[in-house]
């Protein structure tokens, strides 16, 4: 998945609005996944809204402290996306690789239903907390 460029952007002058565009430009990317990711057997746009987490996560790490509490509850909520997402990439990866392996598969298959689960769990949460919304009045 390649990043959205960011356009606008001004390296000599205020930092904030810089950093509140590519924010905003992360945020997009994020959510623009998120349906497609929210199908249980949709394991490429789940690893696809994993990236767009991560990207989003590192900018707000750096920047957070700019944009409030808002950012910060953001930067956790997608550390969170991010590391379920991951172990449910993990378990795709795993799949391919033991598929004649009829126990292991059962396992596997297994957790990753519990990590999808808990993917969606937290997608919901954090939408209906609002955590997503609050970010952009941040910004």
């Amino acid at each position: 998945m390649k990043a959205r460029a960011i356009e606008g952007l001004d390296p000599g002058g205020p930092l904030v609005p810089d950093v509140a565009r590519i924010v905003s430009v992360r945020l997009e990317e994020l959510r623009d996944r998120a349906d497609a990711a929210l199908s249980a057997d949709a394991s490429e746009a789940q690893h696809d809204l994993r990236i767009a987490a991560k990207r989003l996560r590192y900018v707000l790490e750096i920047f957070s402290p700019c944009l409030g509490e808002e950012a910060e509850a953001a930067r956790s909520a997608t550390k969170r996306l991010q590391s379920v997402l991951g172990d449910l990439h993990d378990c795709d990866l795993m799949l391919t690789k033991v598929k004649h392996i009829g126990s292991v598969v059962a396992v596997l298959s297994k957790r990753r239903e519990r990590l999808f689960h808990d993917f969606v769990e937290l997608w919901q949460s954090e939408t209906s907390k609002g955590t997503w919304a609050a970010l952009e009045p941040s910004l």
